[in-house]
């Protein structure tokens, strides 16, 4: 029986279908990759097997030793271990999978069934009724509908005996919409609109990536300068507790007031809690800094101090971009302002949509019909054929909900043009905030680099000074702080500095990531502006 031969077909194991999806939406991703940022890439949405984070917990309870992570460590193990950059991933994924329904909505489709029935009335007779059917049907863009099925029906009496008699009868109808819901504007905007999600899935997703990777970068950048703050502090209790000492010396040799070693003691116990806060401070960070890795928070991770030299090494130097120039380019290249631009056309489709719903419906149909052949079941008689053909027409009179949606896609169309003016105003504040940030940055790094020079030198004399008995503890101890503040100060402004480029760069969509994970050239140019001739 042809219900039969089908059943086999009609059976999607779970491995299958996942391998089916996987292979439609990969190719999906691929292609509308390539279209946004000029590259096909994919991202597998299983996690990896064997990451730092199930490699940490399966060492409880015992202690784990420490994980030296570099910069470039950092980013791959939040690519394998996020849990915001896998749900990410998951979005994508789910936008083109939904565009894979949308085409399955203009795909031949087909369909296919089978029954058996046995019936009769009391022992007089007993029949036994096998039936199968096939179907297809496929809607064009245009909004035609044709189906087409195909039916078998056998039929025996237990009580007489016999065999089965059979028949069977061929279907074909078309129906073709004239007005309402008719060409290929209205009837493929579910597909179009489908198509757009998954360029918006894929814009979005980049932004994300670039976004969270400079997150990452200027965490990382921001507990090593932490790291650093803490050595200073260290640094400076222990030249403190030096100081109190020699001090403490000379007041039991009767060279220094009880004034001079009070100073000196408070001092101390100052640079003491200023320690265990920078070392709360530290570890504070460095939770979160896990948190956001994907990693356990109890995990020891140990990061790469000489980062800060060469961030340092870098130097902090003037932009060649003026502020006209970066909001031009920033219109001309972030991923999401573009989106905003494309979601007013949408808006725009909808209204047309909206519009083609207040009209009357007025549909051509036709219809065809073969019949087997007498007797036999599986024979068609195409000298038998029925067919018919006609209008319908629906002039729809209540259109009090298509009233009401073409209204409220009026109004979503100026949501959509404000929204395109705001995401202008937000993007151009964005763009001055980072152009700011980085000329304060600038400003700080010049004047700290003088302070801590300044201050180097006010400690060594003040030292020279106090030793001679010319000066007063406080001017010595104050002369450290100073030189503890500038050290800290400079140091932020140098990380102030790269985060303020890296978001700068983040503004004009300039952010470069390698096709898969989160690592970038953190050197990279700044774009440089269309000329004109």
């Amino acid at each position: 029986m042809l219900f039969a031969s089908c059943a086999l077909l009609g059976c999607w194991s779970p491995v299958a279908s996942k391998e089916s999806a996987d292979e439609q939406v990969y190719g999906i991703l691929g292609r509308t990759t390539a279209a946004v940022v000029g590259e096909a890439r994919t991202f597998p949405l299983e996690r990896p097997v064997d990451t730092l984070r199930s490699r940490l917990l399966q060492q409880r309870p015992q202690p784990a030793a420490a994980v030296r992570l570099s910069l470039a460590d950092a980013l791959d193990v939040a690519a394998e271990n996020s849990r915001d950059f896998q749900r990410q991933k998951e979005q994508l994924y789910l936008a083109a999978l939904s565009l894979t329904r949308s085409r399955h909505d203009f795909a031949l489709r087909f369909g296919g069934g089978g029954s058996a029935k046995a019936s009769g009335e009391s022992d007089e007779t007993a029949n036994v009724q096998l039936g199968d059917d096939l179907s297809g049907s496929v809607n064009t863009v245009a909004g035609t509908r044709i189906v087409a099925s195909f039916v078998n029906t056998f039929l025996r009496s237990v009580v007489h005996g016999g065999s089965f008699d059979g028949s069977s009868i061929l279907n074909l109808t078309l129906t073709q919409p004239l007005l309402r819901g008719a060409g290929r504007r209205i009837v493929r905007e579910p597909l179009t609109q489908a198509e757009r999600d998954v360029v918006y899935a894929v814009r979005g997703f980049e932004r994300f990536r670039a976004e969270f990777a400079i997150g990452i970068v200027a965490d990382y950048w921001n507990v090593v300068a932490q790291i650093a703050d803490l050595a200073n502090v260290e640094a400076n209790y222990v030249s403190l507790e030096s100081s109190r000492e020699q001090i403490e010396e000379l007041y039991v040799a009767g060279r220094k007031t009880v004034t001079d070693l009070g100073r000196a003691k408070q001092s101390e116990y100052s640079a003491s809690a200023q320690r265990v806060a920078a070392t709360n401070r530290l570890q504070a960070s460095l939770d979160r800094f896990k948190l956001k890795l994907g990693l356990p928070v109890s995990a020891t991770i140990e990061l790469d101090p000489e980062e800060l030299d060469r961030l340092t090494a870098q130097g902090v130097a003037p932009l060649e971009l003026d502020e006209a120039q970066a909001i031009a380019l920033a219109l001309d290249r972030r991923y999401d302002h573009r989106t905003i631009v494309d979601e007013v056309e949408d808006a725009g489709r909808r209204i047309l949509v909206a519009e083609d719903a207040l009209r009357m419906s007025l549909d051509f149909t036709a219809a065809l019909a073969v019949p087997a052949e007498s007797g036999k079941g599986l024979n068609l008689d195409w000298s038998r054929v029925n067919w018919s053909a006609g209008f319908e027409l629906d002039l729809a009179l209540d259109k009090l909900v298509e009233r009401n949606a073409y209204r409220s896609a009026l109004i979503s169309f100026d949501v959509a043009l404000r929204a395109r003016e705001q995401s202008e105003d937000q993007l151009a504040a964005d763009v001055r905030t980072s152009l700011r940030d980085i000329q304060s940055a600038i400003d700080s790094y010049r004047i700290q680099s003088v302070a801590v020079e300044l201050a180097a030198q006010r400690v060594e004399a003040t030292t020279d000074l106090y030793a001679a008995g010319r000066v007063q503890a406080l001017e010595k101890l104050d002369a450290q702080d100073a030189l503890l503040q500038a050290q800290l100060d400079l140091t932020a402004a140098i990380v102030d500095f790269a985060v303020a480029r890296l978001q700068l760069l983040h503004d004009l969509e300039a952010i470069v990531l390698e096709p898969t994970g989160l690592r970038f050239d953190r050197s990279l140019p700044l774009p440089r502006p269309r000329t004109t001739e």
